[in-house]
Parts: structure tokens; sequence; C-alpha cells
């Protein structure tokens, strides 16, 4: 065989044997990018800060989304389609690797009950929350006496009804400064003369605030109850707040 010959097979022999080692590494390379990505695979995920949602309806939304790994979906999306819930104030997603992902639900309280055909529930920030079991236990003041027209009262969204939003702003007021209080509180009510009137639950004692100035008259309910000593609110019948910088109070005969 002659030199030449020899010089050709020995080439031949080298592309095949590389061409054999390039198709067993790109095998090999695809087998460890399915590993790799399966690595990134999506098996746990973990809600954290739901009291009144059950994590099945967030499931789904989230199976939607169809994803499989980690990496591929967006997580601003995502967070945006849990919040659409009325319950739902804020969603925080985060990534945690290889393979977690925890989501984080900042949920709509209800503030207040809306006396109606059908109870509504308010949060907080006046934003009309659907109907939902929770309603039915929770111990928080009945809103009465205002406009239950529905259209006021859109779901999801905050009321357009101007004196709930002022009573909202009550009850707020309430809740983070005189909070035993807000906890006594059966009903917050409307009468036919438009004054905010409150009414405690462990005994119905009235607490009369008017139509103005009714923060103000919240500090100087808190004052007088603050110097009662033994003695409670609920130890009155009446206390008459429409006076300015007064406080009326009438004894149970």
């Amino acid at each position: 065989m002659s030199k030449k010959k020899k010089q050709t097979i020995t080439i031949r022999n080298i592309i095949g044997a590389s061409l054999s080692l390039l198709f067993i590494m790109t095998v090999w390379g695809a087998v460890q990018w399915a590993n790799y990505r399966n690595t990134f695979n999506i098996d746990d995920i973990r809600f954290t800060g739901l009291e009144i949602l059950e994590k099945e309806p967030l499931q789904k939304i989230i199976s939607d989304f169809e994803i499989q790994t980690i990496h591929d979906f967006n997580m601003g999306k995502m967070a945006q389609s849990i919040e659409h819930n009325p319950f739902v104030k804020a969603a925080r997603i985060s990534r945690h690797f290889p393979n977690q992902l925890k989501i984080n639900i900042i949920e709509r309280k209800p503030l207040a009950i809306l006396n109606m055909d059908s109870a509504l529930m308010i949060d907080d920030d006046g934003v009309v929350l659907p109907n939902h079991p929770y309603g039915e236990s929770a111990l928080i003041p009945i809103l009465s006496g205002f406009n239950i027209a529905k259209d006021l009262y859109p779901e999801g969204e905050q009321t357009y009804s101007i004196k709930v939003k002022e009573a909202i702003a009550i009850l707020n007021q309430l809740g983070n400064q005189y909070p035993k209080l807000y906890e006594n509180i059966s009903e917050l009510t409307l009468n036919k003369d438009d004054e905010y009137v409150i009414i405690l639950t462990d005994r119905p004692t009235k607490v009369i605030l008017g139509k103005n100035d009714i923060i103000p008259k919240l500090y100087i309910l808190k004052s007088f109850d603050d110097a009662l000593g033994q003695r409670q609110l609920t130890d009155y019948r009446i206390l008459d707040m429409r006076y300015k910088k007064q406080l009326i109070a009438r004894e149970w005969s």
C-alpha cells in the first residue's frame, strides 16, 4: 500500500472518530441539559398570609400560566393576575432556587359589614368585598342607615358612597387609636338627621357623634373613657357629643 493511500485512510479514521466523539458529546450534553432543566422544574409552591382565602383558587391562577421551570414566567404578570381577586390587596412572589416559589398574600380584611339585602363586607380602604363565609362569623361593626343602592357598591372596587367612606374613616381611626372601643362596637348608624351614632355591644349605649368634626370628638370620647376609672362607657345610656367640645352623659334610669 502506498504511503499516500495510508495517509488518506488515517485522515478518514480521524475524521470518523471525531464525528463519533462529537455525536457522543452532543448526546451527553443534551442529557445533561435535560437533567439541568429538570432540576429547576417547579414542584414546591408555598403560600403565606392566607387567613380568609383558600389556596385552591390561587393555585388555579398559577396553573393557567403553564409554567415548568423557575425561570420561564413573568412574576409581575402572575402577581397582577392573583391581585384580581378582590380579597387580595397585594401578592409578592419570590423565586427560591432550585424549584420553589413563595407567594406572600396580603389580604383585604373586612372592617365593617354594610346592612343590605345581602350583607356586604367593606375593608379599611372602602373596597367592597364579595360575599364570603368569613362574614358570618366576623365580629366587626355593622353599618346601617346608609344608602343601599347597589350601584354604589361595585364588587372589588371602592364604594362610591361618600357617607360610607366617612364611616370607614371613623372606624379606621377607632381601630388604630382606640381599639378598645372599636372592638365593642355593635353598629355604626346614620340616623334620620344624618348624624353618626355608635351603638355598643355590651349594653346598647348610644354615642351620638353628630355630623361634623367627628375625629376630634373621638379623642374627647377616649379621654372621657380613660377618666372613668372603675366605671365604663356602658354605664351610660346616651353619650351625646353633638355640641362643640361637650359630652353630655345620661345614665340608665
